[in-house]
């Protein structure tokens, strides 16, 4: 928080003045400058929240910047920020790799969570502890070969055979409906959503998160990720757009219901889980940085050793040691 310092008489009146011009300046300024896209990378949710409290707060304005913030079509968010027909989308730094060995003119700029909240989730009554139980369940896949190979690595570094580890296509929206119905005993979530929504429903489950077994899956998920000729060609505005989304997520880590009510607000479809978003968004509060000043920010040796693992284990060609982000924009 800053200090308040209170000037009297016509010194007070003189900063008055000039904080609203300066306020109005940016506004004008704002209006001016072209309208600057940012695709999500699925509906609206808990991830998103600092986004829109940015929009709501009106903290893009304050920066000179109009950004509207769209869902994704079809294709995915990446395409369009790396065929420069968007310059901000959300995405993941396991999905960037192959992208990245490709030479796709991508960055992440900034990541919206500190650290990897994925896991694997089970019922409990199939009793899977830790990664070696999954040998002889069935577990929900989406046939990712990333996803395939880590948790390969996380079954046979237990002395598991992963190839006993029974794989039944995931399709559903979400893997909690499944796992209830039996279709399979475990899947990979991230708890700030699936999570919660299993104990919301009053579901009897286990969880592990995988960095628990492998520090090397720290990795960086969600990230915001930029086109690199736009970040070339507009390095201010791209600073600009992203001291917004900081203040905004800032704000949803001092204040989760306000910041979920504002999600709501402009995402009417979750208004009728509000008990839902409301535990989510204080589950995700916490964890969008252990120190608010440093959010967004990226430690490379942590990015490094997921792509070294991936490089190790033959899914990446090439080393991209210190590719793929930076820091700068958040300065």
């Amino acid at each position: 928080m800053k200090k308040k310092f209170i000037l009297p008489g016509i010194g007070m009146l003189a900063v008055s003045l000039f904080a609203v011009a300066a306020c109005t300046s940016n506004k004008q300024e704002a209006s001016k400058e072209k309208v600057i896209d940012f695709i999500l990378d699925w509906t609206p949710n808990t991830n998103h929240t600092g986004l829109y409290v940015a929009l709501e707060k009106g903290y893009f304005e304050e920066e000179g910047v109009q950004v509207d913030i769209k869902l994704p079509p079809e294709d995915s968010s990446s395409d369009l920020v790396i065929n420069g027909k968007a310059p901000f989308a959300i995405y993941f730094q396991d999905s960037m790799a192959k992208k990245l060995e490709k030479g796709a003119g991508i960055t992440a700029v900034a990541a919206l969570v500190e650290h990897n909240t994925s896991g694997i989730i089970s019922a409990a009554e199939a009793d899977i502890q830790s990664p070696k139980d999954l040998v002889g369940k069935k577990y929900g896949t989406w046939n990712d070969p990333i996803e395939l190979a880590m948790l390969e690595t996380l079954v046979s570094e237990e002395g598991g055979d992963f190839a006993k580890v029974e794989k039944v296509p995931n399709t559903d929206a979400n893997s909690i409906t499944p796992i209830g119905n039996k279709v399979f005993d475990a899947a990979w979530i991230y708890y700030g959503w699936d999570g919660i929504m299993a104990e919301q429903e009053g579901m009897k489950t286990n969880y592990f998160y995988l960095t628990d077994f492998a520090p090397e899956f720290d990795y960086y998920s969600p990230v915001i990720i930029a086109n690199n000729d736009y970040l070339k060609e507009n390095p201010e505005q791209a600073k600009k757009v992203l001291k917004a989304i900081k203040k905004g997520y800032q704000y949803a880590i001092e204040h989760p219901k306000e910041s979920a009510d504002i999600l709501m607000k402009h995402a009417p479809a979750l208004e009728g889980q509000k008990d839902f978003v409301y535990a989510s968004q204080s589950y995700l509060s916490k964890n969008y940085a252990s120190d608010p000043e440093n959010w967004g920010s990226f430690d490379a040796n942590r990015w490094n050793a997921f792509y070294a693992w991936a490089h190790e284990k033959g899914i990446l060609e090439s080393d991209l040691k210190d590719q793929g982000f930076s820091n700068e924009y958040l300065k």
